[in-house]
């Protein structure tokens, strides 16, 4: 039986107010938790102290550094977090900084084993069968373009709710051309929730492209 627990939105609320509530829920009845946060999908200000301070009462957080760490290092807080935190920016630079770390294999086993993994945006891509729904360009070159694989479907976040959704449609329906891997567009609302093999869609809104003619409500 799956030991899964993930939350996993595009956007983390005001003032990180939607991850905040989910952390919490994962963490519920751990004494003095830690968070693991894995910033590697950003280029540039990776945002600690605005975390750190955000999490303050709530957790403590050590930064998982996937560019300056040894990966034994790595490893060694991942054996002692109550919770794994991916954050947004590029999620072709996350992949292809994980992989370069060797944790993409280790992060999916110790989620399916039951880490509590609580992610957005670029996190939340990265979750899927593939990370080939992306919105973001490729600028490491990246080519292993396979996510953790802990979600039954490609994952596209930030999805439109206005005029532009009409070129998103046009996009995913390009990727449906020549692949058959169904894919879960989550808006800027949305809230995916992982328990075990239950997955549930507690807030906003989301939607399905799998072949069945266009998209459909999740």
């Amino acid at each position: 039986m799956s030991k899964m627990r993930l939350e996993l939105m595009s956007m983390p609320g005001d003032r990180l107010s939607r991850l905040l509530a989910a952390s919490r829920d994962l963490m519920a009845g751990v004494a003095e938790p830690c968070v693991g946060y894995l910033p590697a999908a950003a280029i540039g200000d990776n945002h600690l102290e605005l975390n750190r301070a955000a999490f303050e009462g709530i957790a403590s957080i050590e930064l998982i550094d996937a560019l300056a760490a040894s990966r034994d290092s790595m490893l060694r807080t991942l054996d002692r977090i109550a919770l794994l935190y991916v954050p947004g920016g590029n999620t072709f630079v996350l992949a292809d900084r994980l992989q370069r770390a060797g944790l993409m294999v280790e992060i999916a086993n110790r989620v399916r084993d039951g880490l509590p993994y609580v992610g957005f945006s670029a996190g939340a891509v990265l979750c899927g069968l593939d990370i080939l729904n992306s919105n973001d360009a490729n600028p490491c070159g990246c080519r292993d373009f396979a996510g953790l694989g802990l979600l039954p479907f490609s994952v596209n976040v930030h999805y439109p709710v206005d005029e532009a959704r009409a070129e998103r449609d046009d996009t995913l329906a390009e990727y449906r051309h020549f692949q058959a891997t169904p894919v879960l567009a989550l808006e800027d609302d949305a809230l995916l929730q992982v328990e075990g093999a239950e997955i549930t869609l507690t807030e906003g809104h989301a939607w399905v492209f799998d072949g069945s003619g266009g998209r459909r409500p999740y």
